[in-house]
């Protein structure tokens, strides 16, 4: 099993040297097991006459069994260990900064109280960075806004948020009752950079609707946008349970968007047909037990009128 393992990540990195790093052998060691396994099979496997390495037509279709029998073989080991240990196994789960880290939270530690002897570590980051995660099996799974629009992963829709017009309590607009795209032709904004969804997201919506967008600032990240209304005479579009914190505390005006703009978050994971991917017995269960509370989102009391 270990050659195979072998093979799958010199297919998977290309390269020698990574796998050996990968499995604390060193490089020549790899090489002469793949050559091994090259001279067992009568083929060559490997093609390493470019670089970065490649697979010849017989490594490709020889990789295409392995993934199969190396995700079986993780997917029967993590079910027997589950079996054996009687409790769930600890899950690694990566998010987007503005996917609710209040919800995660509280979602977390009801499920630790039924299953306190779990272990759920959660990280945040950059959408980019989740899925890449995801993909290196670093992470169980990941939360992302928009997950249909990641390659090489499997969505699995969490909740739908409204998207909502954000400025300061004191701001000139801020006792307007809604907003229309119209309303925001020509208007500065502060947005999302634009090499996050979301933000690519929100300027479509505007343009189909005839508006001519004018940024004033951008940021890579939600705290840094909160903050930059809160502290100045900016507009913002933003997912209103985001700021619903903000909100309530009187920090933030949150006002309809018409017609409305929504922001799909969902949970992405490798295909169960690649060596250790799909869910693990414990990452499902997690994961359906998120769903269960994440997927209904009640935005009525976040965007109202002013009090």
């Amino acid at each position: 099993m270990q050659t195979l393992r072998l093979f799958f990540d010199v297919a998977r990195c290309h390269s020698f040297s990574r796998a050996a790093e990968l499995h604390g052998l060193t490089q020549s060691a790899v090489s002469q097991r793949i050559n091994g396994l090259e001279k067992r099979l009568g083929t060559r496997l490997i093609d390493r006459s470019v670089r970065p390495l490649g697979l010849t037509p017989a490594g490709e279709y020889y990789l295409t069994g392995v993934e199969d029998i190396l995700a079986r073989h993780d997917a029967l080991e993590q079910r027997v260990a589950q079996l054996n240990d009687g409790e769930l196994s600890a899950v690694r789960v990566g998010a987007i900064y503005s996917a609710g880290i209040d919800l995660l939270a509280r979602v977390r530690t009801a499920y630790l109280v039924e299953h306190p002897k779990a272990t759920i570590d959660i990280v945040f980051h950059h959408p980019e960075t989740v899925v890449q995660m995801v993909l290196d099996h670093e992470l169980d799974f990941g939360i992302v806004s928009f997950p249909e629009g990641w390659r090489k992963t499997v969505a699995i829709p969490l909740r739908e948020e409204n998207m909502a017009v954000v400025v300061a309590p004191d701001h000139e607009l801020a006792t307007r009752e809604r907003f229309t795209p119209a309303d925001l032709d020509n208007v500065p904004l502060l947005a999302f950079d634009n090499r996050l969804p979301v933000a690519r997201k929100i300027r479509a919506y505007l343009r189909d609707h005839g508006v001519h967008v004018v940024v004033s600032q951008s940021f890579d990240n939600l705290d840094t946008l909160k903050s930059a209304v809160m502290s100045s005479s900016g507009i913002a579009i933003l997912p209103a349970q985001a700021v619903a914190r903000e909100a309530d505390a009187g920090l933030l005006r949150v006002i309809p968007l018409q017609p409305s703009l929504t922001r799909p978050i969902g949970i992405i994971h490798r295909p169960s047909n690649r060596p250790g991917a799909g869910l693990s017995p414990a990452a499902r269960h997690f994961s359906e037990f998120l769903c269960q509370h994440a997927r209904t989102t009640d935005n009525a009391g976040v965007l109202g009128a002013p009090s």
